[in-house]
């Protein structure tokens, strides 16, 4: 059977799944789904979090809202009270998902016959699961996937439509794939011969720990001899790449359109903006952040926020100071004279 998303639910429901307070005597407030706090849907929940929220409060179609308790008073609707918000918002959210698809094989789809699927796992149409493989209970792949030779995919994981997973990559429970993915590619491996560039074969795996989430059009590289290797809870963001032999750290977030070169190694609960791009074996330790568009060419040893960009600013402004720029080294010459001709202080 497929899974069903929760009917309505009452705030005083709510408040004791998630252990949030439910004041006012509003308990039988009926929720049917979430929303946005504006403009609000009649029936759902909403969320809002600083005294920036005020005015959305009052103006507010939603049938109820999880605040602060600086907000409590500040809300004409129901409210759950919560130390963080968006957190329980997030998790009331999650009681309202979409099905998932019924458990089956697609006569459409093509599983070779040493693979191992579960009865209660979903195979879309089209989809390919090859020889060798382990597909848990749970699991729900989509059309047009293919899963390589001697892979598993891990309980409750979701494959969606379109994505790559080569031969010998190994998935963990709960992990969630978006559309275009491709996990296992021959890495960028290669040996210069004098005249030109030959490949080096590459014949890791990759290795994705418990709730990892890849995004869509997001691409990991299998490792030349050992695995890539994503450790449990990483979230990694569409049109991320990950070079081989990689290895990233428990609980660290990568925002999209981030490239990661080969050999890298990322600690745990890092954040790393979008449009970051690493070098080549890099070490990062853990607790780092980088905010967007940053270039890391070397290690980073301490914890931190660390930047390397300039922020916009008036086109005319940058050209001038991209002038400026240019001409560092002359006036770095002029100043240096200036100080060498300078008369001492004792000369005066």
């Amino acid at each position: 059977m497929a899974s069903q998303p929760e009917a309505a639910l009452t705030l005083a429901a709510l408040a004791q799944r998630f252990d949030l307070e439910c004041p006012r005597g509003t308990g039988d407030t009926p929720i049917s789904g979430v929303c946005a706090l504006t403009p609000g849907r009649a029936g759902c929940i909403a969320f809002a979090e600083g005294a920036a929220n005020s005015q959305a409060l009052a103006e507010s179609a939603a049938a109820a809202v999880i605040v602060p308790e600086s907000l409590v008073d500040a809300s004409v609707l129901p409210v759950l009270v919560a130390d963080q918000p968006r957190l329980a918002f997030a998790r009331v959210a999650a009681l309202f998902e979409r099905d998932r698809p019924r458990p089956g094989i697609h006569p459409a789809s093509v599983v070779d016959a040493s693979a191992d699927v579960h009865a209660e796992a979903h195979i879309g149409p089209h989809a390919v699961i090859g020889a060798g493989s382990t597909v848990e209970a749970g699991v729900v792949i989509g059309a047009n996937t293919v899963v390589g030779a001697g892979c598993r995919i891990g309980a409750q994981s979701t494959i969606a439509s379109n994505c790559s997973i080569d031969d010998n990559v190994r998935l963990g429970e709960r992990v969630s794939v978006e559309p275009n993915a491709v996990i296992g590619a021959r890495g960028f491996g290669l040996v210069h011969n004098g005249g030109g560039w030959e490949a080096i074969p590459q014949m890791g795996g990759v290795e994705i720990g418990d709730d990892v989430e890849i995004g869509a059009g997001t691409t990991i590289d299998r490792g030349a001899l050992e695995d890539t290797r994503i450790a449990p809870g990483v979230k990694i963001d569409n049109q991320v790449h990950i070079g081989h032999n990689c290895v990233i750290g428990a609980h660290t977030v990568i925002a999209g359109c981030t490239g990661i070169a080969g050999s890298c190694t990322i600690g745990a609960n890092c954040m790393i903006g979008g449009g970051v791009g690493i070098g080549d074996h890099v070490s990062i330790t853990d607790g780092v952040i980088i905010t967007a568009a940053s270039q890391v060419p070397k290690n980073i040893e301490d914890s931190g926020v660390y930047s390397s960009t300039f922020r916009a600013m008036p086109a005319g402004t940058w050209r001038k100071r991209l002038a400026l720029f240019r001409q560092l080294d002359r006036l770095e010459q002029r100043l240096r004279r200036v100080e060498r001709d300078a008369p001492s202080s004792g000369d005066q």
